[in-house]
C-alpha cells in the first residue's frame, strides 16, 4: 500500500513537472534568443525556473550549480528551431516511518518531465492567407544611386547600376517572393508606376513587338469624360491654337483658364483640325513604323500596304492615309462625332498639362487637379471600378507631342526598351530620335507592366519568371504620381480572395509638383480609409464589387531614403511623410518605414509580412 501511494505521488510530481516545463518552454520561445551565448543561456534558465517554481511545491534556487537536488537543461536545435527543456528534481516520498525518516520503501527519488512530448516548442513562421501588392516606383528618380539623397531625376544606367534605388528594390522584392513562393496562402502582385500604371496589351504594336497601355482609375469631371484611348495617338495642333489665342491673352485681360474648351475650332478651322490628325498619323508611320520595318520612303509604305496615296487629297486630309482600316483612324466616318464633341476638351487638357501656366498645381497627366472629381472618385472606389478605369494604348515613340497629347504618362517602358535613353535625349533633332527609337520597336517588350493576382497555382513562380526575364530591363523613367498608383491598385486588391489584403508602397517619396497637391487632396478626404474599409466590407462582397471581404486590409509606406534616420517624434514623422502620416495612417507610425539600402529594405518588407508564433511540438519534429 505504501509503495502504491508513493508511486501515485511520483506520477503526480512528474505530471506537474511536465506541465511546468511546457509553460516554461513557451516563455523561453517568447524570448527566442536561440541560446546564442552564455548570457542568453542564463536568461533562458532563469526564465524557465520562474515558471517551474510556480507549478511545483518544492521551490528551488535560481543557482542550480549549488542545488544538488535539481537540474535543468535547455537546448536549441538550429535546424528544427526546437527548444527542449529537460528538468529533474529530487522529491520526497509521501510516506515515512513515523520518525521523520524514510526507509527502503519510502526513499526520495529523482523525477523529470517526459522529455519526448513535454517541454519542447518550435518556432514556426506562420502565415495567414495574404494578397500582397508591391506598388513600386518606376519613375526616373528610381535610377538615382541609393546614396544620393538630393537626386530626383533620371540617371542613366552605368557601371554602378546595382547601386541604383530600383536595383535594390528589385532584389528585395525578388528575394521576398522567393522566400514565400511556395506558401499556398500568399500571393503577390506588382503595380509599377510613374505617371500612370503600365499594363500589357494582347495586341502587337504596328511593327510586330509587344504593346502596352497606360492605366489610371479616376472619376473625371464632366468636360473630361472623353474617349482617352481614341485620342492617345493624335496630334491636336496645340501650337496652332496657342498662336490664335495670343490676341486674347493681354496683361490687362489674361487668357481665361477655360479658353480652349470654348473655342470654336470647327467654325473657321475644321480643315486644320482634321489635317493635323491625319498628317501626324502618317508621320508616325513614315518616321517610326516604316523604318522599324525597313521601309524608308513613302513608296515603300504604299507598296507594303501600310499606307495609301491620295492623288487629289480633300481639304483637311493628308496626301498619305495610313492605317485606314484601324478603328481609331481619325478620318473614319464613325469617328467624326467623337472628334466634333471631344476635340475642345483634349486641347484644354493639353493646355493644362503643357502650357507652363499651371506647373505649380498640374502635372503631366490628364488626371490632375483641374480635371479629377476627387470626392466622386472616392465615393465610387468600388462601385465605379468598371466605369472609372481609364486605359489607353500608349504610342511607342520618344516623348514628344507629335504623336500623343498624353506623352508625359507611363514612360517607364520606353526607357526600359531604349525608346528613351540618354543617347536619344541628346540627339539634336526629332528625326534622329525617331530613327533611333525605330530600331527597338520590333523587339519591344511591355516591361514594366502591372501583374495582378491570378488563380494560377503557380502564380508566384510566374511572377518570379517575369521579373527574371526582364533582368536587364529595370531601367525606369518619367515622373512620379503615387496616388494614381494607389488608386489603380484598388481593383487589383478587389479581385483577390485572401483573408488579408496588404498594399506596400515603395518609393523615394518625391511626387511631381501638381501630383503632390492632387495626392494631398485625396488623403485629406480619407481615401486610405475608404480603400481599407471597402476591402473589408461584406456589403461590397454581396454587391459583387469585391471577390471576398477581407478580415484585414492595410497600407504600408516605405520611403527609400539614404538619409534614413531614427524618427522618434510625431513632428519628425510628419516632416518626413507629410499627410501619409497625418491623414492616411492617422498618426500610426506602425505603417510607415524608411530604408536606405537593400538589407534595410528587405528586412522592412519581411517584418511587415511575417507574423511569428510558437506551438508545442514533439522533440523529434523537424518540419
Amino acid at each position: 500500500m505504501l509503495v502504491s501511494i508513493n508511486h501515485t505521488q511520483t506520477m503526480r510530481d512528474r505530471a506537474r513537472i511536465s506541465e511546468a516545463t511546457n509553460e516554461a518552454s513557451l516563455a523561453v520561445i517568447a524570448l527566442n534568443n536561440k541560446n546564442a551565448d552564455k548570457t542568453a543561456i542564463e536568461q533562458n534558465r532563469k526564465m524557465a525556473l520562474n515558471y517551474i517554481n510556480y507549478f511545483v511545491s518544492q521551490k528551488i534556487s535560481d543557482d542550480l550549480v549549488e542545488d544538488v537536488d535539481a537540474s535543468i537543461n535547455i537546448e536549441y536545435n538550429k535546424n528544427t528551431k526546437v527548444y527542449s527543456i529537460t528538468y529533474k528534481q529530487k522529491v520526497d516520498s509521501l510516506t515515512s516511518n513515523g520518525k521523520g525518516k524514510v526507509d527502503e520503501l519510502n526513499q526520495s527519488m529523482i523525477v523529470s518531465n517526459k522529455t519526448e512530448s513535454y517541454g519542447n516548442t518550435k518556432k514556426f513562421e506562420k502565415y495567414d492567407t495574404f494578397d500582397i501588392a508591391f506598388i513600386s516606383d518606376f519613375s526616373g528618380s528610381a535610377t538615382c544611386k541609393y546614396d544620393a539623397p538630393d537626386c530626383n531625376d533620371y540617371s542613366p544606367q552605368n557601371k554602378n547600376g546595382d547601386q541604383q534605388r530600383l536595383q535594390y528594390m528589385k532584389k528585395a522584392i525578388t528575394n521576398i517572393i522567393n522566400k514565400l513562393e511556395k506558401s499556398s496562402g500568399i500571393k503577390f502582385a506588382l503595380i509599377p508606376y510613374d505617371i500612370g500604371v503600365p499594363v500589357k496589351l494582347d495586341a502587337k504594336n504596328l511593327a510586330g513587338g509587344e504593346s502596352y497601355g497606360c492605366s489610371v482609375m479616376y472619376k473625371m469631371e464632366d468636360p473630361y469624360k472623353v474617349n482617352y484611348n481614341f485620342w492617345a495617338n493624335k496630334n491636336i495642333a496645340y501650337a496652332k491654337w496657342r498662336n490664335l489665342a495670343k490676341p486674347y491673352d493681354l496683361p490687362e485681360t489674361p487668357l481665361p483658364e477655360l479658353f480652349f474648351i470654348t473655342y470654336p475650332y470647327f467654325y473657321d478651322h475644321g480643315n486644320v483640325v482634321t489635317y493635323y490628325l491625319d498628317y501626324f498619323n502618317y508621320r508616325y508611320y513614315s518616321q517610326i513604323i516604316g523604318p522599324a520595318k525597313e521601309l524608308y520612303d513613302d513608296d515603300a509604305l504604299v507598296r507594303s500596304g501600310l499606307c495609301g496615296k491620295r492623288l487629289f487629297p480633300d481639304k483637311g486630309a493628308a496626301q498619305y492615309s495610313c492605317g485606314k482600316d484601324n478603328w481609331d483612324y481619325p478620318l473614319r466616318y464613325e469617328n467624326e462625332k467623337t472628334i466634333n464633341e471631344q476635340y475642345a476638351s483634349i486641347v484644354q487638357l493639353y493646355h493644362f498639362m503643357f502650357s507652363g501656366r499651371f506647373s505649380d498645381d498640374v502635372h503631366y497627366s490628364f488626371a490632375n487637379t483641374k480635371t479629377v472629381d476627387v470626392q466622386g472618385t472616392i465615393d465610387e472606389l468600388f462601385s465605379g471600378i468598371n466605369t472609372n478605369i481609364i486605359t489607353f494604348n500608349r504610342p511607342i515613340s520618344p516623348t514628344v507631342g507629335d504623336f500623343s497629347p498624353f506623352f508625359g504618362m507611363c514612360q517607364s517602358p520606353l526607357y526600359n526598351n531604349d525608346i528613351m535613353s540618354e543617347k536619344v535625349i541628346n540627339l539634336p533633332t526629332n528625326h534622329q530620335r525617331f530613327l533611333e527609337a525605330s530600331k527597338h520597336i520590333r523587339t519591344f517588350k511591355a516591361f514594366p507592366h502591372l501583374v495582378p493576382f491570378s488563380k494560377d497555382r503557380n502564380h508566384n513562380s510566374t511572377l518570379l519568371s517575369y521579373i527574371g526575364e526582364s533582368e536587364q530591363s529595370w531601367q525606369p523613367g518619367g515622373g512620379t504620381d503615387t496616388i494614381t498608383a494607389l488608386l489603380r491598385t484598388v481593383p487589383v486588391m478587389a479581385n483577390g480572395s485572401a483573408n488579408n489584403k496588404m498594399m506596400i508602397i515603395i518609393t523615394d517619396g518625391k511626387d511631381d509638383a501638381g501630383a503632390d497637391i492632387l495626392r494631398d487632396d485625396f488623403l485629406d478626404k480619407g481615401v486610405c480609409q475608404a480603400i481599407t474599409t471597402g476591402l473589408t466590407s461584406a456589403d461590397n462582397e454581396n454587391k459583387g464589387y469585391i471577390e471576398k471581404a477581407a478580415n484585414t486590409a492595410t497600407i504600408h509606406y516605405i520611403k527609400l531614403d539614404p538619409k534614413a534616420a531614427n524618427l522618434t517624434t510625431d513632428e519628425q514623422y510628419e516632416e518626413v511623410y507629410g499627410k501619409w502620416f497625418t491623414k492616411c495612417m492617422n498618426g500610426n507610425r506602425e505603417y510607415l518605414h524608411e530604408a536606405q539600402d537593400y538589407q534595410s529594405l528587405f528586412d522592412t518588407m519581411a517584418k511587415i509580412i511575417q507574423t511569428e508564433t510558437g506551438n508545442f511540438v514533439n522533440r523529434d519534429e523537424s518540419n
